[in-house]
């Protein structure tokens, strides 16, 4: 996994679901953000966000490559890929790496439009991704929200409808049995129904810290610092 580390936490093994890294059919997966298709809230479309109708995708892409290049209009009904997590085998994620960095190296010197900040990790992997610029298409596919070893909870977390602070929502984010945080689109017993990887939770700070408090067993076994051992998933696998 390439990922995050600020606003990342685990609530089990992420790779538990994705079986032998050699013989995957699939050797590099992104991550999709809550989109209209996966809105668990359809009668609320401001609560997902597919990219081409989004104003941050081509106000970033736009200057740099192009309006006509970016065809943000082809890209309406399509999910936003999340550059804060990305999974893969060797062969995939030397493939996405090689890919990214050799654009950014392209971007420097195309000139102050398409440097980062103008021109981020998340903007332009979207835009590679959706030209099929990673290669490998039938190894290459996206894991929709709500499903998977990540669960994206940035956007959910947020209602730009109601007024400020309008991050912290809670009505999107279903729990199980135990207070553990769900997968929506997994069934009841799937082994990811418990969603592995939590991500962008800080956009639910409010009521995700005291959240942690009442779920130390999986971060910690004892208040020491210093006496932590690895988590079970880890210890047992490594």
């Amino acid at each position: 996994m390439v990922i995050d580390t600020r606003d990342i936490f685990f609530q089990a093994d992420p790779f538990r679901s994705l079986g032998d890294p050699d013989e995957a059919q699939h050797d590099l997966l992104f991550v999709e953000e809550i989109a209209t298709h996966t809105n668990t809230f359809p009668d609320q479309p401001n609560r997902a966000k597919n990219l081409g109708s989004s104003p941050r995708y081509t106000s970033h892409v736009n200057p740099c490559y192009g309006k006509e290049n970016v065809n943000a209009a082809s890209l309406l009904e399509r999910p936003m890929l999340c550059s804060g997590t990305v999974i893969g085998n060797k062969s995939g994620i030397r493939r996405f790496l090689s890919k990214l960095v050799d654009e950014f190296h392209k971007n420097n010197e195309r000139g102050s439009k398409c440097r980062s900040p103008a021109t981020t990790d998340q903007w332009t992997m979207n835009y590679l991704y959706y030209r099929g610029d990673f290669g490998y298409i039938s190894q290459t596919k996206t894991l929709p929200w709500g499903t998977g070893p990540v669960l994206t909870v940035g956007t959910p977390c947020v209602n730009s409808l109601i007024p400020t602070p309008n991050h912290s929502q809670k009505d999107m984010i279903e729990f199980d049995g135990d207070g553990l945080i769900v997968n929506p689109h997994e069934e009841e017993g799937a082994v990811d129904r418990i969603a592995p990887t939590l991500h962008q939770w800080d956009r639910c700070h409010k009521w995700i810290n005291s959240w942690f408090f009442r779920h130390t067993n999986l971060f910690m076994t004892t208040f020491k610092p210093d006496d932590e051992p690895a988590m079970h998933w880890i210890a047992d696998g490594f």
